[in-house]
Order: structure tokens, then C-alpha cells, then sequence
């Protein structure tokens, strides 16, 4: 009887029963792949969320302390260059909100011109911009965003000449909650790569500023609008600078004036778009906001 056990206990796996554990393990790693994606993917847009957030925050810190808001480029706080050197005189919105999103030593180290910094500040990083590359940096080595400021909240460069102009609350009457300040966009578009620093290859007068472009009306009508809608999810290929990017089929995320960060559905209007970004329009904001 001893021996009877003994050979039991011997026993091993016959081929079969092993290709079925080895097809059983191949189909619970196909049903949780989807499921760890799904969290990847939502933490990702969590980490965005934040970003906005923390710069739409910082935008009050800012003009708590200096009466104003930055330009979207231009000089900052004063009208002109006064002494050279760093920090930088001159800059993009991105680049006088780092002292108000912890990255004072990143402003001071910078001189004359924001696009003299080559770092990179995760807070400009959105983790799902597909365009992003690994290294975080564009052209010449600097330092990546895929975020753009609403130009018609910072306004400066081109028709307002390189100073700041807007302030909280008195540019802001459509009010905060109602006023988008920050959005995402592809940091690759075309031909086309945003750095933090500077950004004066997109459409209209703001260099790091989501800014006006015209459009035609079935070829017989001119009609301005004041930024078209945001693409979603486009390849690389069908790109356009002239628009801001969502990076999934859910929509684009958006900072608004109070802090708040909201998901804009692909489906939103040409005219509750533009009457979101204005900041003293006097719209009221569409049933597909």
C-alpha cells in the first residue's frame, strides 16, 4: 500500500493538462490587459487634470502678487528690457508661472529670453500627448508642452505689443468658472513642435496662445472664428497648427479661470467653444459645454 501512494505521488503533468493551464493563463492575461490599460489611461488623465489645475491656480497667485496677469509672450512685469541677464525679461505665460507652480529655481537660472531654458517642467507634460517625445524636448533640445494658454485671457505679442494687458476679475467679466485658461495640445503638430519657452509658430498674434484664425463659409462668406474646435485624436499626418488636439476620442480637457478642470466633448459648437474661450464676451455658455 505504501508503495501504491508512493507511485501516486510520482506523478506528473500530462502534456495536455499543461497546454489547458497555459491556455487558461493566456486568456486571464487577455481579459486584464484591457482592464490595466483603462487604469493606465485614467491616471494618465488624472495627471493631466492636475497640470491643468495647478496652472490655472497659479494664474491667481500671479496676479495676487503682481496686479496682473503675464502676456502669453512679452515682457513681464515691466513693459521692457531694463538689465539683461536672469531671470529672463522676456517670456512666454508658461514661463512666468513657474515661480507659482514650485519652479522658482528653473525661473531664476533662465537669462534674457524664456527659449534660453532647455529643462523640462513635468507640470507642461500631459502623459497621453501621443506627439510627446521620450526625452520630454523638442527642437533644440528644449524643453516640451503640450498645453496652450488661451490667448484671449493673456493676450500680449501682436496687436497688444509685447506687455500685459488682462487682470483678474476686471478682464475677466463672462467670469472664472466660465472662462477656459489652459487646454491640451499635441506638442508635435506637422511641422510644428511647442516648446514651453517659446512658441510663436502657431496661428495669430500669441506665441504660446491658442489665437484667432480666419475661416471661410462654404467659399462665399468670410467669417471669423475665433479658434476652431479642438481636433480629436488626429493621426500625425492630418495635424493642424491652427487647431488645439484631444488625445483620445473622449475629448479635450480644458482648465477653466476657477481652478476647475472639465472634459469638452468632441461634440461641442463652433460658437459655445468660442464663447468659452472669450473672457468679456457676454455669452452663455451652450447645453453642450
Amino acid at each position: 500500500m505504501a508503495r501504491f501512494f508512493s507511485r501516486l505521488r510520482e506523478r506528473g503533468f500530462t502534456l495536455i493538462e499543461l497546454l489547458v493551464v497555459i491556455a487558461i493563463i493566456a486568456i486571464l492575461i487577455g481579459l486584464l490587459l484591457p482592464a490595466v490599460q483603462k487604469v493606465r489611461e485614467a491616471a494618465a488623465r488624472s495627471q493631466s487634470m492636475n497640470n491643468l489645475k495647478q496652472m490655472s491656480l497659479a494664474t491667481h497667485n500671479m496676479n495676487d502678487t503682481y496686479g496682473k496677469l503675464a502676456p502669453s509672450t512679452g515682457y513681464f512685469p515691466g513693459t521692457g528690457r531694463v538689465k539683461g541677464g536672469a531671470p529672463a525679461e522676456h517670456g512666454t505665460a508658461f514661463y512666468y508661472l513657474l515661480p507659482f507652480i514650485e519652479q522658482d529655481n528653473i525661473y531664476k537660472a533662465t537669462p534674457d529670453w524664456s527659449w534660453n531654458s532647455a529643462s523640462v517642467v513635468k507640470t507642461f507634460v500631459a502623459p497621453l500627448d501621443p506627439s510627446m517625445p521620450a526625452n520630454f524636448l523638442t527642437w533644440g533640445n528644449r524643453g516640451a508642452t503640450s498645453y496652450s494658454a488661451n490667448w484671449y485671457v493673456f493676450r500680449g505679442g501682436g496687436p497688444d505689443g509685447d506687455q500685459a494687458v488682462s487682470r483678474i476679475p476686471g478682464s475677466i467679466s463672462d467670469g472664472t468658472s466660465n472662462t477656459v485658461f489652459f487646454m491640451e495640445r499635441y506638442c508635435i503638430c506637422g511641422s510644428i513642435q511647442h516648446i514651453w519657452g517659446e512658441d510663436g509658430q502657431g496661428s495669430g498674434p500669441g506665441a504660446n496662445g491658442y489665437a484667432p484664425a480666419w475661416w471661410w463659409n462654404q467659399g462665399t462668406t468670410a467669417t471669423q472664428i475665433l479658434a476652431p474646435v479642438p481636433q480629436v485624436s488626429p493621426a500625425a499626418a492630418a495635424c493642424n497648427g491652427s487647431f488645439v488636439q484631444a488625445f483620445s476620442a473622449g475629448g479635450i480637457m480644458v482648465g477653466m479661470g476657477d481652478g476647475s478642470v472639465r472634459s469638452v466633448a468632441p461634440g461641442v459648437s463652433q460658437l459655445t467653444w468660442d464663447s468659452a474661450l472669450t473672457p468679456a464676451g457676454g455669452e452663455v455658455l451652450g447645453s453642450n459645454w
